[in-house]
């Protein structure tokens, strides 16, 4: 089956729930989103911050609202960008989006929190990234370095209720059943620690669930839990006790999991996404809209707000790791991680983690950052001295 990573292709996954025999080859891609907050000055109103040099933006609509901050965007970096009125779907699907260029939408979610000038209008808003490859990196770096210095050019906010995400897949192609369940059984073991690495606010938020608080795995009763699902034939039986120990009831299921569907939904939320969600969303894996359909990414949640290069690259290169370890480790290096990780309850760390990936820029990088966070916790430069927007990068 030929692969193509940037173009449109038939390929099947974006219309079934379907299960890659081998998911070894090609590398894996990724998008990322990034969620601020845009003031507007009312009509009529002096600017509340005329120290600012960057204009403000003036509200006529909301549709005009997205072409000024377009303008600013697109006039400070080459990267192609649309709107999301202008969005290409994967027929003959309405929600399944071709993601070949960035694109600014808005995000009801992201809202202002503080007591602000009167004279502006708050709004939230996202850029979504094109799907990058992760070998390419000087690519990567670059596009994402010159969007987040783009976006600064404008007056954006940050706080609690914005966030970075993370989508990880493989292009046109889905992940094996055996990779689904390397990586569901290592998120959920490792979920609280990767939240340590982050912003201590989302911690709280309803957006970002634990998946040992939020999934539905952990609303099954004890006698569902011991039996777990469907019964594996021999051939299955023999890859899950090769690859995934029985570690506690909870595994089990996971283990007894006959089919991607039916994992998915374990870790999913039934009332997703309206009342809250996980830290990693497995939903993109399940039909969306009125056609079904969907991209079979795995979605991290866990970051805080930023228009930083610097942490959001680092972090993109822990989910991509993540992902690889599941896809790439043998029985052995797999049970190996995952026993330090059950012996070392109370002492192994996040860090811990970081080297057992071979991570050890990230590793250092994360642990500067979280002792950043015992001394300020600032989600942006001078936010605690009042300034309100983030200051633009050289």
């Amino acid at each position: 089956m030929d692969v193509n990573y940037t173009g449109i292709s038939a390929v099947s996954k974006y219309d079934e729930i379907i299960e890659s025999p081998d998911d070894s080859s090609g590398p894996l891609t990724f998008g990322i989103e990034l969620e601020f907050v845009v003031p507007l000055l009312r009509k009529g109103e002096n600017d509340p911050n005329p120290s600012d040099k960057r204009p403000p933006l003036r509200f006529i609509d909301y549709d005009e609202t997205d072409i000024q901050i377009l303008n600013i965007i697109e006039g400070a970096c080459d990267v192609p960008f649309s709107l999301a009125k202008n969005d290409i779907f994967r027929k003959p699907h309405n929600s399944v989006i071709l993601y070949d260029k960035w694109r600014l939408t808005n995000d009801n979610s992201v809202r202002f929190r503080k007591k602000g000038p009167r004279g502006y209008i708050w709004t939230g808003r996202e850029v979504t990234s094109e799907v990058m490859r992760a070998d390419n990196p000087t690519f990567y770096v670059k596009r994402i370095t010159d969007v987040c210095h783009a976006i600064r050019q404008a007056r954006v906010h940050l706080n609690q209720s914005t966030s970075v995400h993370v989508h990880v897949g493989r292009g046109d192609q889905s992940f094996s059943l055996l990779t689904m369940k390397k990586f569901s059984t290592l998120i959920f073991l490792v979920d609280e620690l990767l939240m340590q690495l982050h912003h201590p606010s989302r911690r709280q938020s309803t957006h970002c669930r634990l998946l040992s608080e939020y999934s539905a795995l952990v609303t099954l009763g004890h006698r569902e839990l011991l039996e777990g699902s469907s019964q594996l034939d021999k051939a299955q039986l023999q890859q899950m006790d090769q690859f995934v120990p029985i570690t506690s009831p909870t595994v089990i299921v996971l283990r007894a999991s006959k089919n991607l569907q039916e994992l998915v939904s374990l870790m999913c939320n039934p009332q997703e996404p309206k009342l809250y969600r996980g830290s990693v969303g497995f939903s993109r894996f399940l039909p969306a809209g009125e056609t079904g359909g969907n991209t079979h990414t795995f979605e991290f949640r866990q970051m805080a707000g930023c228009l930083d290069p610097a942490p959001i690259i680092h972090w993109v290169r822990v989910c991509l790791a993540l992902v690889d370890f599941a896809r790439f480790s043998d029985a052995q290096r797999f049970k190996d991680l995952l026993a330090k990780i059950l012996n070392g309850r109370s002492s192994f760390t996040a860090f811990d983690l970081l080297l057992e990936l071979n991570l050890v820029d990230e590793e250092r990088y994360f642990r500067s950052s979280v002792e950043r966070y015992n001394e300020s916790q600032e989600l942006y430069a001078q936010e605690n001295s009042g300034c309100l927007f983030v200051p633009p990068s050289e």
